[in-house]
C-alpha cells in the first residue's frame, strides 16, 4: 500500500471497512477482512483503532454522514412537504438492501452497546435537525401552519420520524403487513395533520 498521511490512512481504513459492512454486515467487520479489502497488513488497522468496536462506530458515523449528504441533495428543489416525504419515507426500501441491513445491524448494536448507542443517537439527532429545518422553512414560506412555536416544531418532527421508523420496522418483519403506497400515505397524512400541509403540495 502506498504511503499516506495518518488522517488519509485512517479515512482509507474506514472506507474499506464500510465496504465490508455493506457487503458482509456491520458485525462482520474484522481486521482481516478490512486489511484484505485495502491490500494492507492487519497491523495498520490495529495502529489506528484500539478495537473492532471503535472501528464499527466510526464506520457507522461515516455511513450516516454520507447518507445524510445524499438525502439533503435528493430533496433539493422539492416543496417542504415533498422534502419531508422524501426524507422520512422508507417504504421503498427492503430489509435485504445493503443499506437497510447496515441500519438494522446498527440498531441491534446500539441496544447492546452504550458507546455505539451514543453514535446511533447522534444520527437520529442529525435527522431531527434536518426535519426541524424543513418544517421551519415551510412555516416561514406559508407551506405549513405559521403559528407553530419551536417546541411544537421539535415535537412534531419527532412524531413524523416515528411514523417513518415505525413503517420500516413493519416492513423488515414482513412486507405483507403494509403496501408501500399505504405506508407512504400514512406519512403524508401525518405531514398534513401535524403541519397543515396542502395535500396537493407533495
Amino acid at each position: 500500500m502506498s504511503y499516506m498521511a495518518k488522517d488519509e490512512r485512517r479515512a482509507a481504513i474506514v472506507e474499506a471497512a464500510t465496504t465490508v459492512a455493506l457487503r458482509d454486515g456491520l458485525m462482520n467487520i474484522t481486521t482481516r477482512k478490512v486489511s484484505a479489502e485495502m491490500g494492507a497488513a492487519t497491523g495498520i488497522i490495529h495502529h489506528h483503532f484500539s478495537s473492532t468496536a471503535e472501528l464499527r462506530r466510526e464506520v457507522f458515523q461515516h455511513f450516516c454522514q454520507r447518507e445524510h449528504r445524499r438525502a439533503c441533495e435528493r430533496i433539493q428543489g422539492l416543496t417542504p412537504a415533498g422534502q419531508l416525504l422524501s426524507l422520512l419515507d422508507y417504504s421503498g426500501s427492503s430489509a435485504d438492501d445493503p443499506d437497510s441491513r447496515l441500519w438494522n445491524d446498527a440498531w441491534t448494536e446500539a441496544v447492546r452497546d452504550k458507546a455505539f448507542g451514543q453514535a446511533y443517537a447522534q444520527s437520529l439527532q442529525a435527522l431531527h435537525e434536518e426535519t426541524v429545518r424543513i418544517i421551519e422553512e415551510g412555516c416561514r414560506s406559508g407551506a405549513f401552519c405559521p403559528a407553530l412555536n419551536i417546541d411544537d416544531v421539535s415535537a412534531r418532527a419527532w412524531r413524523l420520524m416515528a411514523i417513518g421508523f415505525g413503517v420500516i420496522s413493519m416492513f423488515d418483519i414482513s412486507a405483507d403487513i403494509l403496501l408501500p403506497a399505504t405506508a407512504a400515505s400514512l406519512l403524508k397524512n401525518g405531514i398534513i395533520n401535524e403541519l397543515g400541509a396542502d395535500p396537493a403540495s407533495f
